[in-house]
């Protein structure tokens, strides 16, 4: 895909005015399309410089994400405040690291960020009136090349879009207003009749982890452990009520934090469900906004510029006189462009549009 379509891709993205949260996973997604990276993650800073929250891609395990915030989130050689200070002097906020020698040595290195697979890091201060919001990390492998400057320029691109998304608040409650949609993030974790968990891989854990925890720092880290083994107790109870034939609320959850909403929904794998070793599969599901997953397959689609922006303020549900006001063009301009548009997709109206747009470029007649 043509870089500039990317970067437009991003700037729509930033400016849906969606809560950072629920920004965030589309958000590092499309900068990863951008730049070539394994991972990222973002993390948020308050005044002082200090780590308020983070989202990653690839998280820690609870014990050494406790490790981190308990040896090194203060360390002398891996101190978070002053990393940041540093690379905020950047003329751009943008900086490469790749570990010298002695940094390959180093019991950081191989404690953290070999656990993240986070050989080659690229980073971007996101600034709002010269305040540091947060830390941008792309990350790449040992056998990967390191970001060059060619990457360190394309990620500066597009730093004042991300910078204008991650400024909007970060709120849980914002969620039930936004018409959703299962995302193709999901995982499936095994628990014990008592809510234990037997068998699960990180990205399940990680999906459960972000379902019960809407801040994750060194504060909350005791919460945040203890929140996902709390629901997934809620889940094996229900169930095991059912099963013996108790009144109960379905073996369901709906969670919402500042990521979003997650369906959460526990059933038997063993058909001898009275046994006392009975298994218990979770399945977890992200659910998405659904004006991301549109942004999304629109930015795949042969549109031009103009086009997307109009299909982006439709799929908004404003009228051609909004529109027009926000492009600064007359309505019988507006009126003109979006009967092209509804000609490239093979549509007659409305609603037409959105739903061949989001189906994606397989349904796009051209």
């Amino acid at each position: 895909m043509k870089q500039s379509n990317v970067r437009a891709r991003i700037r729509q993205l930033c400016c849906l005015g969606l809560p950072g949260g629920l920004l965030v996973a589309s958000l590092l997604a499309a900068l990863r399309e951008l730049v070539a990276a394994e991972s990222a993650a973002f993390f948020w800073v308050d005044a002082r410089g200090d780590m308020r929250n983070l989202y990653a891609e690839r998280l820690l395990p609870p014990e050494v994400m406790s490790l981190y915030f308990e040896r090194y989130y203060d360390g002398q050689g891996s101190s978070f405040r002053r990393g940041l200070r540093e690379r905020a002097e950047a003329p751009d906020g943008v900086s490469a690291w790749t570990p010298d020698a002695q940094a390959r040595r180093s019991a950081y290195y191989n404690e953290i960020m070999r656990r993240l697979d986070a050989h080659h890091v690229l980073y971007g201060v996101v600034r709002e009136q010269g305040a540091a919001l947060g830390q941008l990390s792309l990350y790449r492998p040992p056998d990967a090349p390191a970001f060059g400057p060619g990457e360190r320029s394309d990620l500066a691109s597009v730093m004042r879009y991300v910078a204008h998304g991650i400024a909007v608040g970060n709120e849980a409650q914002a969620v039930p207003s936004l018409a959703l949609r299962d995302s193709d993030d999901e995982a499936i974790l095994v628990i014990d009749r008592a809510g234990s968990v037997r068998h699960g891989s990180q990205r399940g854990r990680r999906l459960l982890l972000l379902a019960t925890t809407s801040e994750i720092n060194a504060a909350s880290l005791s919460t945040a452990n203890e929140a996902p083994a709390q629901a997934l107790r809620e889940l094996a109870s229900r169930l095991v009520a059912i099963e013996g034939g108790e009144e109960s609320a379905p073996p369901a959850l709906t969670l919402d934090s500042s990521w979003g909403r997650y369906a959460v929904r526990a059933y038997w794998l063993d058909d001898e469900h009275r046994a006392a070793d009975a298994l218990i599969g979770v399945r977890i599901q992200r659910q998405e906004p659904m004006i991301l997953r549109f942004v999304e397959a629109m930015g795949r689609l042969p549109l031009s510029p103009q086009q997307r922006e109009i299909a982006l303020m439709i799929a908004q549900g404003r009228g051609n006189q909004e529109i027009a006001e926000a492009l600064g063009v007359s309505a019988n301009t507006v009126a003109y462009h979006i009967k092209q548009l509804f000609l490239k997709l093979d549509v007659h109206d409305r609603a037409g549009a959105l739903e061949r747009i989001t189906a994606g470029a397989a349904a796009l007649a051209i």
